[in-house]
């Protein structure tokens, strides 16, 4: 860490601190922060270059790289001043001659699997975009994104991905019927019928809801403030004003620990994943089968997949495309016919 370019270093500290600004989680933060040291590590003493000269081929050299594995030396730097006082020394010893020539490992890397891969290009990605925003208005040096096209280079194979599995109507049901806890209830909707990251439902806020207009305004992952026009919103403010009055609440966090902190990602998994094996479904079925199941349902009644999109608050339909199930389409399909 200390002996990398401080310019880059810089640069890392204020994108991170962006991220913070924009509420990503510390883990997240913590993530960004050991993907960006590798890629620091590996141009500077690999490929002995900068930031500002990263493009396609580097990037496609590091992929190889995360792909393949290997370590990173730090090479001997000799000072021209002193030269020859190594020279000297070298005359009567055999051994400083050895140790000339040695390099320290600064990093040895695994080989990763594609999907860690696809991660790990997609935090690079994310950190040459901002480059390339601040700097778009006083230098060119960041004008293009090296990583963008090498991320959809990468080919998923199924060994490496395994899908979400849907949650049936059906399915969702007997878990409602067996959740009995108005809290409970109250994440199960918001999942299933606003389609909520996890992520996102750790930091719900009170404040988020408006009593008056039924609608929900909330940070985003990615940190956009997103505005949503829920479904069963009769529903979901029913349980949401009998929660609040039955529990006392220290912070504006909707779900908090008796410090009044949120809920930890894994704690709000873990809870959510009782609830499901509780009910005794199907196998498989996990938190972000409820955002699956919301999609599909979603694109069955209005057939509209730009609205899909935006009610997930996805920035591509492509990404929407992936969460619509096609066996449960095609189920319905056939009953038109």
């Amino acid at each position: 860490m200390q002996e990398l370019n401080l310019i880059h270093l810089e640069m890392m500290d204020a994108y991170l601190h962006n991220l913070s600004r924009l509420n990503k989680s510390e883990h997240t933060i913590r993530n960004y922060r050991a993907d960006l040291i590798k890629f620091f590590t590996w141009i500077e003493f690999h490929e002995h270059s900068k930031l500002s000269k990263t493009n396609g081929e580097m990037i496609g050299r590091y992929k190889e790289f995360l792909s393949n594995g290997g370590p990173i030396f730090k090479e001997a730097v000799r000072n021209p001043q002193i030269a020859f006082l190594f020279w000297f020394k070298i005359l009567f010893s055999k051994t400083l001659f050895k140790k000339r020539s040695e390099r320290s490992a600064l990093l040895f890397q695994t080989p990763m699997s594609v999907s860690s891969r696809r991660r790990h290009l997609s935090s690079l990605k994310n950190f040459f975009q901002y480059l390339k925003e601040v700097n778009e208005d006083t230098s060119e040096k960041f004008s293009k994104n090296p990583v963008k096209s090498k991320i959809h280079a990468i080919s998923l194979k199924d060994i490496d991905v395994t899908p979400t599995k849907m949650l049936s109507k059906e399915q969702f049901q007997i878990i409602e019927h067996k959740t009995f806890r108005t809290k409970e209830r109250l994440m199960l909707y918001l999942l299933y019928y606003g389609g909520l990251r996890l992520s996102e439902l750790c930091y719900l806020k009170i404040s988020n809801f408006d009593q008056t207009a039924k609608i929900i305004t909330f940070t985003r992952k990615g940190g956009s403030i997103h505005t949503l026009v829920i479904q069963k919103e009769d529903l979901i403010f029913k349980n949401l004003n009998f929660y609040l009055e039955k529990n006392r609440f220290v912070t504006d966090f909707l779900f908090q620990n008796k410090e009044g902190r949120p809920y930890s990602l894994k704690t709000f998994y873990n809870q959510i994943m009782k609830i499901i094996e509780r009910a005794e479904v199907t196998p498989g079925i996990s938190p972000h089968s409820f955002r699956k199941a919301c999609a599909t349902n979603l694109y069955i009644k209005t057939l509209d997949l730009l609205y899909v999109r935006d009610y997930l608050n996805h920035s591509d339909a492509k990404v929407t495309q992936t969460y619509i199930d096609k066996a449960t389409l095609s189920k319905k399909t056939r009953r038109y016919h």
